[in-house]
Formats: C-alpha cells, structure tokens, sequence
C-alpha cells in the first residue's frame, strides 16, 4: 500500500480535484430557453422536459408557457431583440413561422432532418419548408373529419359513405328518420373555419389551394364558390344542420352529437378524447370528393417548434429537438398528453383508445390536406369568420364570399 508523506495535504488535494471537477462540471452545463404553448397540458410537458434533463444533465431547461395568442403577440420582436428563447412553439403556416423565415429569425433544421428527424411525416416537413429550406418541426397532428354514430347508421342501413352522393343519402336517410344528420355550432364563428376545409380540399385542386393561401392565385374562383356553396348554404338548404347553427354553441353541438340527437358531426382530432366515452359506437371517415376530384383529408399541425436563428445554445437546441421526436418517446406525448406526435406511432407501443389508433394510423398513411385556418392570416380568417356566418344566414352568397376572401388577401 502506498502511504502519503502528508495525509493532510493528501486530503487537501482530494478536496481540490473534487471542486475543480464540480467546478468543470457547473461550466458545462447549459440552460436552453424554451416556450410553448401547452397551457391546457402543462403537467405533460413538465414530465416532458423531466425526462429531458434526466437524459441530458448537462443541459437544464427554462420553460415559459404562454397562450397562442400572446405568443403571437410578442415573439417576433422577442427575437428581433435579442431576448427571445431558444427554442419555442409557433405557428407553422407561412403567415406565421414563414414570415419568421424570411426575416432570417430562425433558423433551417435541413441538417436535423437528414439524421435525428429522419422519421417525421414527410407531409408535416412540407408544412414548415419555406423556399427551399425546412425551418421547425411540426408538431400535434389534427385532421377534420365526420365522426358518426355507428349504431345510428346501423339503425337506419347507413353505410359509411365512400362517395359524395352517399354522403348526401346519408344526411337525407337521418332527416326522414327524424334525425338530426349533421350537429354543427356556429355562433363563435371558427367551427365553420373546419367545415370549410373539409369541402374546399375536396373540391380546389390541391396545387391550387396553396397557391391561393400563398397569395399566388385568386380566391374569387369558381371551385372555392362551389366548395362554399356545398358546405354551407346547399346543407343548410337540405336540413342536413341542426336549427340556428349561428345560435347554437360548438360545446353544445358535440352534446347534441354525444346524447346521440344527431348522426354525424365534422370537427377535429381533438375531440377524439371527448368521444371516447360516448353511450354508442363512435366512428369515423373522410369527407368524401365530389366525382372526379381526389379525396383530400384536410389534417395540420397544433404547432410547431423552431430554434431561434440567434441562439448560442444550438447544440442544446438540436438535442431538444431529437428527444421531443424520438419515437422511443411517443408514450409521452400519446399517453402523457393526448398529442399525436409527426411520426408513426406504428410499433411504438403506447396504449390508445381504438379511436385514437385509427386516428394516428390514418395520419401516417398518406398524403393529406390542409386545414385552412392555421396557413391563413388573421385578417383573412375574420373574413372567413364574419362572412361564414353571414352566408349560413342567408346575407350574402357563396360567390359574395369568395370574392370576400379574396378581398382579404389583396389588401
């Protein structure tokens, strides 16, 4: 055994080397600004970031949560100034984290995409790829589509519908049958923004669509007049909505749909939870096209994350990035948070109501549609919101509207 000469010295030293190792250690660690949006699951991301932390300690993450529309209101000059985060939740549509991208405010995550991110949904890629270069990742998977009542399809020998003319048999079989066919609330305005994707993806070419939503085509058009027409006035027309649907409150139409008063109901993913435990059979299909066109579910992102083009803590960030959309992580966001995460949940093993499967199996089968409302601008969705309702009450036209529309993006 070897003796030191000093013991006290010996233990001095061992002091030293502990602190100068601490010391080491202190400076290595990093704090990464996040902000996000999760106010409803703020608990989930909590666990989120705890498991973060627990596999990253050099890394220690700052979390600031904030309503969607304050985090509208400040980031752009948040990141102009220098005291924005490092990593943040947005907005994926070119009126929001594209206009971020071509200010040059954050960053292209090309590089990410080619190793850590190699598995996220090509479909979801596209929605934050702005000239060329893939600036986030999308997040929070939503599609629209009619949720039905299965034992009252069963009831009335309703098939799922696989056309559009059987879609509309199906809303004539439910009104003869003394049914409500569609429940639908329209006094806050947006739930109309859904109905509308529904029909336009299925009735505007799709190259079309988003040339109109990037400003590159008109939408006083005759496929957008169409699509509005069908949706909207035609339904109404038919009976195929309940009474007063600019009276009637979106939470009281899913009750309508709930207490089984109504047939079918078109909304998003997010109600997948709420119709869980629905005293029926709860299904549902895609809205399907008019002959001729393709079936275009209309499915988008809650959100989406980006990394601040200014950030000193890219290694930091790039490291988030890979932990939020490793699917070895799927439990949290699908189980945690009811979040259908951008890549396929298949074989990931999480536990999911069928409904929810069905759901996330649909969203990793192809290519999918747009959900207008959240690629469009503000003033282009209070156009779409004031001039819906206007339509629904018989004071202005599909054509009025389109025109309306277009109107909106010109200015």
């Amino acid at each position: 055994m070897r003796h030191f000469g000093n013991p006290a010295a010996a233990g001095m030293l061992s002091c030293v080397l502990a602190l100068a190792a601490a010391s080491a250690w202190a400076q290595d660690k990093v704090t990464l600004r996040v902000w996000d949006s999760f106010t409803e699951n703020t608990d989930g991301m909590d666990a989120m970031i705890a498991a973060f932390e627990a596999a990253n300690p050099t890394i220690d993450v700052e979390r600031d949560v904030q309503a969607t529309e304050d985090m509208r209101a400040v980031i752009q000059t948040a990141l102009n100034s220098g005291t924005g985060p490092d990593v943040f939740q947005y907005d994926t549509g070119p009126g929001f984290a594209g206009v971020l991208a071509k200010a040059g405010l954050i960053k292209p995550l090309d590089e990410l995409y080619a190793g850590p991110l190699a598995k996220v949904l090509p479909w979801t890629k596209e929605r934050v790829t702005f000239d060329g270069k893939t600036y986030g990742v999308g997040n929070q998977l939503e599609f629209i589509a009619v949720y039905y009542n299965k034992d009252l399809f069963a009831a009335n020998n309703i098939a799922v519908p696989k056309t559009f003319a059987e879609f509309q048999a199906a809303c004539t079989t439910l009104k003869d049958a003394g049914v409500t066919p569609i429940a639908f609330g329209n006094a806050a305005g947006w739930p109309a923004f859904h109905v509308f994707s529904a029909y336009a993806n299925n009735m505007v070419p799709q190259d079309q669509l988003m040339a109109m939503i990037r400003g590159e085509a008109s939408w006083d058009d005759p496929a957008v007049t169409s699509a509005i027409q069908a949706a909207f006035t035609d339904n109404e027309a038919n009976g195929c909505f309940n009474a007063s649907v600019n009276a009637v409150g979106y939470d009281d139409a899913n009750a309508l749909f709930s207490g089984g008063q109504a047939g079918m109901t078109i909304t998003g993913g997010w109600m997948i939870n709420g119709f869980k435990d629905n005293p029926f059979a709860t299904g549902f299909f895609f809205l399907p096209a008019p002959d001729g066109m393709a079936t275009m579910p209309p499915a988008g992102l809650g959100g989406g994350y980006f990394v601040n083009a200014s950030t000193t803590q890219g290694e930091a960030a790039n490291t988030f990035l890979a932990f939020l959309f490793d699917p070895a992580n799927a439990a949290l966001w699908v189980e945690g948070m009811s979040v259908i995460p951008s890549y396929s949940l298949e074989g990931a093993g999480v536990e999911m109501s069928p409904l929810l499967a069905e759901a996330a199996a649909a969203l990793s089968a192809g290519a999918m549609g747009v959900n207008i409302d959240v690629l469009t601008p503000e003033a282009f969705n209070t156009v779409m919101l004031d001039g819906f309702q206007a339509v629904l009450g018989g004071e202005r036209t599909a054509a009025e509207q389109a025109a309306a529309l277009q109107a909106a993006v010109a200015k």
